[in-house]
């Protein structure tokens, strides 16, 4: 009975971390997420900061879903990058480690009586619960910032323009 509750624990636990959303808003700059800032009328400083499992090219695609969303809901119909950085950070920071094991094996046990001996052979199995509160794993982490302008109409067809619609609808069938 503990073998299958701490097995419906650590699935559930897994499965909580699968389903989290990977396109979100951050509560703050640091955060995981994305955030904007408006410079001027048509200009923004648009963030996407990656989670644990975020990928570099996943953080430029939400950086780029963001700078698209921003565009139209302030009413334009493309955008300009004019600055774009990348950032990777790699820490060592203490994680706890958690692990999960069991293995099956066979007790054999002998008996000895007046009458002589006899074996039986069983089946077993053992389990394992880990904690390593002192595990040193390394996480990496990425962060994508572009500056944008926007504008509205016919796109310019010199320079590296955006058209938001287009650029939203193919990243979210992708997502």
């Amino acid at each position: 009975m503990i073998t299958r509750i701490v097995l419906l624990a650590a699935l559930l636990t897994l499965g909580a971390c699968a389903s989290s959303p990977r396109y979100v808003a951050a509560d703050s700059a640091s955060d995981h997420g994305h955030y904007a800032r408006k410079i001027s009328e048509n200009r923004y400083r648009v963030n996407y900061n990656g989670g644990r499992t975020t990928s570099l090219q996943d953080t430029r695609d939400f950086a780029l879903l963001r700078a698209a969303e921003i565009t139209l809901l302030e009413g334009y119909d493309w955008f300009q990058i004019v600055d774009r950085e990348t950032a990777t950070t790699e820490s060592r920071e203490p994680r706890p480690g958690v692990g999960f094991g069991y293995e099956r094996a066979y007790w054999t046990e002998t008996n000895c009586g007046v009458l002589g001996c006899s074996q039986r052979t069983r089946p077993v199995t053992t389990t394992t619960w880990t904690v390593d509160s002192h595990a040193h794993r390394p996480e990496t982490r990425h962060s994508h910032s572009l500056e944008i302008v926007m504008g509205k109409g016919k796109m310019p067809e010199d320079g590296h323009y955006y058209d938001a619609l287009q650029v939203s609808k193919t990243i979210y069938e992708n997502l």
